[in-house]
């Protein structure tokens, strides 16, 4: 048995933002849940046409994404992570999404700043957890956000822009590219796609109306 492996920790999945006085905020994807996502109901649609229950599908490849994506935690870390407690097809799923994220950010060029910062914002009071910061080769800042789902749904850069205001909100140099690295869990290596944008201005305005309509919902 090695002592040194890191287990999965499931409080992981339930993060708390708090300000500096204490007070618990909203997540961005809190936050971002007063919007209606038909993505997500075409896909429940899809495997009812196709004799599936959705739930059962849901969480098997939550389980499988939640672990990719540790995997890569740990390999910026420089943990070992102990998987005895997932299941061995779950185990094979996550690693090839691994594999696949591995092979692309050797090939980047990026230099890593920091993996999973946990960041709260003292003017927009929400909080987020960062999944990758990193320079590129001329030292622009980077913000590489995970996927484990089967496309890139617009949404998602709703994430990443509240993500960004609050990296921007302390920091001297501020991000000038948006990545969304989308490691699909099939064995295909189709099943990897990478998108960059150098403006979320129009997402984060998106982000900012929920945010509003969240706290209006919120309102005692």
């Amino acid at each position: 048995m090695n002592d040194n492996k890191i287990k999965f920790s499931p409080t992981k999945a339930h993060q708390r933002y708090k300000m500096a006085d204490g007070v618990q905020v909203p997540g961005v994807t809190t936050v971002l849940n007063v919007i209606a996502k038909p993505a997500l109901l075409n896909w429940a649609w899809e495997c009812g046409c196709k004799g599936e229950d959705y739930r059962k599908v849901r969480d098997h490849a939550a389980d499988a994404g939640t672990l990719g994506h540790w995997l890569v935690e740990c390999h910026l870390k420089r943990q070992e992570p102990d998987l005895s407690d997932f299941a061995p097809a779950v185990i094979s799923l996550a690693e090839s999404a691994y594999i696949k994220w591995l092979t692309w950010w050797d090939k980047s060029g990026f230099e890593l700043v920091s993996s999973e910062a946990q960041l709260v914002s003292d003017t927009h009071a929400y909080g987020g957890t960062l999944d990758i910061l990193a320079r590129d080769r001329d030292g622009n800042m980077t913000l590489v956000d995970l996927k484990t789902s089967k496309a890139i749904y617009e949404e998602y850069w709703h994430q990443v822009a509240a993500y960004g205001q609050l990296y921007d909100e302390k920091a001297e140099k501020k991000i000038t590219r948006y990545i969304i690295c989308r490691i699909g869990k099939e064995t295909d290596d189709a099943d990897f796609e990478v998108q960059e944008r150098t403006s979320v201005a129009k997402n984060l305005a998106v982000f900012n109306a929920a945010l509003v309509l969240y706290r209006a919902m919120k309102a005692k």
